[in-house]
């Protein structure tokens, strides 16, 4: 008996010095051996394992001797908002930490701050002005091009282009392609003096082979005559060079093709751009080649095709494509001419109540009986039934129609107020390309309370990629012109409407 005790006691001593060893182990500092995927890698396991103490102590060391993935690791760890480590002090230091350490971190809280992604830095434009001026007054070209970059895109910040124009410049004379070409945009707009279009058309060339985006605004430039003679030959060498990889250059190139206003007009050129970029899987080569096919082809298998590539686009709600697959019904182009068809196809189109789609639902109405009336409706409702509109692609109709009323119609005039209506309702409908006209559009009506909120909003959505310069330099402005009663419509309405806007 006194056996048995004494083996359990002895069993539980050796359990207690075993956890004790454990726990003295788990305390002790790791060596730090390896590169970066190695520290990480172990860094992961203990976290994995419990042992976060020691995590953060292996990863602070390794910071410490230099290490800038680590101090990086720390930053993420520090900044995870639903986790008990999360203290947005630290998460900075950190953060800081791997920028001091690696400037491929450094540019990368640079592009976190730029589209306002960055977890633990709110200011924005102003840290990321702060960051940049030591090493671009140092002469670092690449910061130069960026803290340019920031002033030509933040008219608060650089209010008469001064600040712009002189980083860009001196990006521009160390051979940096980037500040070059953005150096030639703001030559042509400058925020103020007058435009230089023929140093612009230099600084391209002199890049146009290294840098696609200058090759596209220089052959841009040659085929309008900006700069210099009209050089439409080499406009479109430049353009068939760009196209190699980029169907929406295919895409231009083909337009201006057809439209033969720029370069010789070549329906089969046009074509053969349509066709390569539609083997890169893009729709709207697909409507394009199927318009040209509708439009300048006359055989019937060219006809057939088209109503090939614009079904699927139509059942998509592409309403360009539903209109002419009304007009092919209607001619009998590559199917037989059956008119209740092509009403119904041209009142789905008319769901975008463009000028035109109406325009042609009446004409065509007018045209036919009762019965064939009949037949086009339950066409139209068998559609609807088979492809339910919804909200994403009403709100993308919403807009076009709203963009569409801001232009001046065939009779040379504009619809702000009615075009409110309907971009109010595509941006509730999640749709953030209806922010800006929006915006716009308030302001032109003298609604300044509605179009700061409108700014407001687009300048706290993160997927608003859109340069905001202009709308924060708005906003601002509009702002400092608020009465206290307009000031509290403002928060009042804005709250509404950051409440809607939630759901999207």
């Amino acid at each position: 008996m006194q056996v048995v005790i004494f083996s359990i006691i002895l069993a539980l001593l050796i359990i207690t010095l075993l956890l004790v060893y454990l726990n003295w182990r788990g305390k002790q500092p790791i060596e730090v051996s390896g590169g970066p995927d190695e520290v990480i890698f172990l860094a992961n396991q203990l976290l994995h394992s419990g042992r976060e103490a020691q995590a953060l102590d292996y990863l602070e060391r390794a910071a410490a001797m230099g290490m800038a993935h680590a101090a990086q690791f720390l930053g993420e760890l520090y900044s995870l908002e639903d986790h008990h480590l999360f203290d947005k002090i630290k998460a900075d230091h950190w953060f800081q930490k791997a920028a001091e350490l690696d400037e491929q971190f450094a540019q990368l809280q640079r592009q976190m701050l730029k589209f306002k992604v960055h977890p633990t830095q709110e200011d924005g434009k102003e840290q990321l002005e702060a960051m940049l001026k030591p090493g671009a007054d140092q002469g670092n070209s690449q910061q130069q091009t960026e803290l340019g970059r920031l002033y030509q895109e933040s008219p608060l910040l650089d209010p008469d282009g001064s600040k712009a124009l002189h980083y860009l410049e001196l990006a521009a004379e160390a051979d940096d392609t980037q500040a070059q070409y953005h150096l030639a945009n703001l030559l042509q707009e400058p925020r103020h003096g007058e435009p230089d279009p023929a140093r612009a058309r230099s600084l391209l060339m002199a890049i146009a082979d290294s840098e696609p985006l200058a090759k596209n605004q220089l052959a841009q430039m040659l085929l309008r005559g900006e700069g210099g003679q009209a050089d439409p030959r080499e406009a479109e060498r430049l353009m068939r060079e760009e196209a190699e990889d980029n169907e929406f250059a295919l895409i231009e190139l083909a337009h201006l093709y057809q439209e033969g206003k720029h370069l010789p007009k070549d329906i089969d050129k046009a074509e053969e751009c349509l066709r390569q970029a539609m083997a890169l899987e893009n729709n709207s080569a697909s409507y394009r080649l199927g318009e040209l096919l509708l439009k300048h082809r006359r055989a019937s298998d060219s006809h057939s095709e088209a109503i090939t590539l614009l079904t699927p686009l139509a059942e998509q709600w592409w309403t360009d494509a539903l209109f002419l697959l009304g007009k092919a019904h209607e001619e009998g182009l590559g199917t037989r001419r059956h008119l209740p068809t092509a009403l119904a196809y041209y009142r789905l189109a008319a769901t975008d109540p463009a000028p035109y789609h109406l325009e042609r639902v009446k004409e065509l109405s007018a045209k036919m009986g009762s019965y064939e009336k009949e037949q086009a409706e339950t066409l139209y409702q068998a559609f609807l039934t088979e492809h339910p509109i919804d909200k994403s692609q009403q709100a993308s109709i919403d807009l076009t129609h709203g963009l569409r009323l801001l232009h001046e119609d065939d009779r040379g005039r504009r619809h702000p107020r009615e075009a409110t209506s309907f971009l109010e309702r595509a941006a509730l409908a999640g749709d953030n390309l209806a922010f800006e006209p929006l915006h716009k559009a308030c302001i032109e009506l003298g609604l300044r309370v509605d179009a700061a909120i409108w700014a407001q909003i687009a300048l706290e959505d993160r997927f608003y990629f859109l340069p905001s310069g202009e709308m924060e330099s708005s906003l601002v402005s509009l702002k400092q012109g608020f009465s206290e009663a307009e000031q509290a419509l403002f928060d009042q309405r804005l709250d509404e409407l950051r409440e809607a806007l939630a759901g999207h």
